[in-house]
């Protein structure tokens, strides 16, 4: 290959590369100071995020055992899962939330504190726990589905039964997929019964029985639609 050919003009201009490399160097010179305090500051927010990712692991491993022993009383207590467990279980898990409230485990401690207390008939702090735990969870997060009934239950237990539709009504409209939606249609058509409005509980009765899969569930809404209607 021939090479190209160069004339005077292109020997006397300087490289491109060089110059660049020559304007680098000399802003380097003139602003080394400047220089030194954004590497300092960049190094700084890397071992500041490591610390906190080594911190954070460490949190959560440390409130994973706490809950961990938490469960083991509540199985102590309660091998049947009879919702026998008494205060010293409920106790275990409030250490949990007081110590670690922003781990992962704290939301498990909160899950079962709602359902501890509701079982001890303290329906008041049940709906509060639950409450917390719904505001913080994830949106896939299963348990809020029962944790809104668990609102619901206790608010029913109180007689505060426009409430307890509300929080039943939350769960419906999410779709959760056909056996949680016909439990909420249910739970809402109980309600209206106990409010004396035939109507509406036969309306979701049968709302829950189109929903509903299992022979014996759906014998029993049966009944239900018969004797209402």
């Amino acid at each position: 290959m021939v090479a190209a050919k160069m004339d005077k003009k292109d020997l006397d201009q300087p490289d491109a590369f060089q110059e660049a490399v020559g304007k680098v160097m000399t802003y380097a010179r003139e602003n080394r100071q400047k220089l030194y305090a954004a590497s300092g500051a960049l190094a700084l927010v890397i071992v500041l995020g490591a610390g906190y990712f080594f911190y954070s692991a460490h949190t959560e491993s440390e409130a994973a055992k706490l809950y961990l022993e938490a469960r083991m009383k509540v199985m102590k207590a309660d091998p049947m899962g009879m919702g026998l467990a008494g205060p010293e279980a409920a106790k275990a898990f409030e250490g949990v939330v007081e110590k670690y409230p922003s781990s992962d485990a704290a939301q498990g401690a909160r899950y079962e504190l709602g359902n501890l207390y509701f079982t001890a008939g303290d329906y008041d702090r049940s709906i509060q726990v639950y409450r917390t735990f719904v505001e913080k969870a994830s949106g896939k997060d299963i348990r809020t589905v029962y944790a809104w009934f668990g609102i619901g239950y206790s608010h029913e237990a109180k007689k505060e039964y426009d409430k307890a539709l509300e929080a039943f009504n939350r769960v419906a409209d999410s779709k959760p997929g056909n056996v949680h939606e016909g439990l909420s249609y249910r739970n809402i058509a109980r309600i209206y019964e106990e409010m004396n409005d035939r109507g509406k509980a036969l309306d979701y009765y049968r709302r829950a029985l189109e929903k509903t899969k299992d022979p014996a569930a759906s014998s029993l809404l049966k009944r239900k639609i018969a004797q209402l209607g």
